[in-house]
C-alpha cells in the first residue's frame, strides 16, 4: 500500500513522488545553484484539446517575490504555480520508477 500525503496546500503525493524529489535534489542542485525545482500542471478543460494534460518539472530561478509559491514537498522545496495547486487538486502524484503519473 503506498504512503500519501497531503499537503496543507491542496496537493496529495504519494512517498514514492517524495523520495523522487529528494533524489532529483541530491543529482541536480549543485548544477542549479540558486534554483528551486517546479512542477506545472496544466489540464485543458475545453476546446479542441479538452480533456488533455502535461506535467513538466524543471529547475528555475525563483523571483524575490516568489516564496508564498513554494512548498516543502517531503524533504524537497518546490515550486507549484497557484494554477498549478488548482489543477492538481483531487489529483495525485506519483512516481513509479521510470516516470511521474498524475493519477485522478
Amino acid at each position: 500500500m503506498r504512503r500519501l500525503h497531503r499537503h496543507p496546500c491542496g496537493v496529495i503525493y504519494t512517498q514514492e513522488f517524495a523520495d523522487h524529489l529528494a533524489a532529483l535534489q541530491r543529482e541536480e542542485a549543485a548544477e542549479h545553484d540558486g534554483d528551486v525545482l517546479s512542477i506545472d500542471y496544466i489540464r485543458c478543460a475545453s476546446g479542441p484539446q479538452a480533456g488533455s494534460e502535461w506535467y513538466q518539472l524543471s529547475w528555475i530561478t525563483p523571483p524575490h517575490n516568489v516564496q508564498r509559491d513554494q512548498f516543502l514537498l517531503g524533504s524537497t522545496w518546490v515550486h507549484l504555480h497557484p494554477q498549478t495547486r488548482r489543477a492538481l487538486k483531487r489529483r495525485c502524484l506519483h512516481f513509479d520508477g521510470s516516470r511521474v503519473i498524475v493519477r485522478a
